[in-house]
């Protein structure tokens, strides 16, 4: 499983590590989203990226949530101040993210790491916390969407099973951001995609797996490690284990 570009880096997608999660900077046509925030206090280190890339915060026109997990909504109201753009999230993870914890439904343990972490609370919290700042979205949807009004050529792909809304970004170039439907690495420990560490419904998210792959992306960004573009091995990953 090949790693696309050591600065994992392509034209229309940035990945920025925030060393437990990341985030992606989507450069469209005609504006620049994110898509996921991190961990609660990234805030700098993303605007930081920005301005290596020359942009500036607010160039930014939306802010993606991929699923109601602190680690990936965590500096979402921090950014959301710092670059007025609106917070975005599925009806179904919305909650979670006003109240600024876990999806509730989508924390059991798919595999021995996490059962490991979970006897250590306090390792398991320094990996993800328990809980962030409260963000109130700003654009809460139910079904599949374009990102064209934010100048994006792109759509919103609703694809559970992590949680019950979770969703991903295909760009019409190819590129796609899938937050936790594959797993890429955590911590050094995992280092070839895998299943989510949680899941709200495994099955249910080797569906979306195989669908989304079914719409061929030519590159496949995760919420950690990644990113990946043997398709192939992807999709037997998906048939393996559903």
């Amino acid at each position: 499983m090949s790693n696309v570009r050591d600065d994992k880096v392509t034209n229309a997608v940035v990945q920025i590590n925030t060393g437990m999660a990341n985030v992606f900077l989507i450069r469209g046509g005609a504006g620049y989203i994110l898509v996921d925030t991190g961990n609660p206090g990234k805030e700098d280190l993303v605007l930081e990226q920005l301005k290596e890339h020359g942009v500036a915060p607010d160039d930014i026109r939306l802010i993606l949530i991929t699923h109601g997990h602190v680690d990936h909504f965590g500096s979402a109201a921090a950014l959301r101040e710092l670059t007025s753009a609106p917070v975005a999230i599925h009806t179904l993870d919305g909650d979670a993210m006003r109240q600024g914890i876990h999806q509730p439904d989508s924390l059991k343990p798919t595999g021995k790491l996490m059962a490991f972490l979970r006897r250590i609370p306090a390792l398991q919290n320094k990996v993800v916390p328990e809980a962030a700042p409260a963000c109130e979205p700003d654009v809460v949807f139910e079904e599949e969407w374009r990102l064209d009004d934010y100048g994006i050529a792109g759509r919103v792909l609703l694809t559970p099973g992590h949680t019950p809304g979770s969703v991903s970004l295909l760009l019409d170039g190819g590129e796609a951001v899938v937050g936790d439907v594959v797993m890429g690495k955590l911590m050094g420990l995992i280092r070839k995609p895998g299943p989510p560490l949680v899941a709200w419904d495994l099955e249910r998210n080797w569906q979306s797996l195989r669908r989304l792959l079914a719409l061929s992306p030519r590159v496949v960004y995760v919420g950690h490690g990644g990113p990946f573009d043997d398709l192939a091995a992807l999709a037997k990953l998906g048939t393996a284990r559903g």
